[in-house]
């Protein structure tokens, strides 16, 4: 077997492993959880469960921070180093398939809402600049997709709001439920 092939396969297993990993660490609901409300929900569970005092807290809350921002970069690192690996033509697949499921997300949301046109423009240069800034939050991402919307497609983006058992507004619509939802 080529040797240069070998180690470009175990490269990309490696680097595979360490994005599954990060997600992982990331928190319980993954890396689309808002970072705040993770480390607001581990503190809040670990005062309840051990008497946190409020210095305790704040430096926990730094641990927490910081290790977000680790898994960030190392996040950022390997999808780096698997870019490296990949052809042109393997990097545009990967595009097209990232941007078919925005699209299937967004379609999702426009028939559970009843978006217009015009908002489904604009929810779809949410989910763009979404897709260019990692750093964005989903509460950020929520905010901006609730000023799109009317009174009554608000309420019912809120009624699968993060609280829910099924997650965010951007759940399948029936005839999609076996299928997850994104991280909106």
């Amino acid at each position: 077997m080529n040797t240069g092939k070998s180690f470009r396969t175990a490269t990309l297993a490696f680097a595979v492993t360490a994005v599954m990993a990060t997600s992982v660490l990331a928190g319980p609901r993954g890396y689309h959880q808002d970072p705040s409300a993770f480390a607001d929900q581990r503190i809040e569970r670990m005062t309840r469960t051990l008497d946190l005092t409020s210095e305790q807290q704040s430096e926990i809350r730094t641990i927490l921070e910081g290790q977000r921002a680790q898994a960030l970069q190392q996040r950022e690192e390997v999808q780096a180093r698997i870019g490296a690996v990949l052809t042109p033509e393997q990097q545009a697949r990967i595009e097209e398939q990232r941007d078919s499921r925005m699209e299937r997300h967004l379609n999702r949301l426009a028939d559970r809402l009843d978006l217009s046109e015009e908002q489904v423009a604009e929810v779809r240069t949410v989910m763009q600049t979404k897709h260019d800034d990692s750093g964005m939050t989903r509460d950020e991402i929520r905010e901006q997709i609730k000023a799109v919307l009317t009174e009554d497609q608000l309420k019912r983006f809120e009624a699968r709001g993060p609280g829910s058992k099924r997650g965010g507004p951007g759940e399948p619509c029936a005839k999609d439920k076996p299928r997850g939802g994104p991280a909106f």
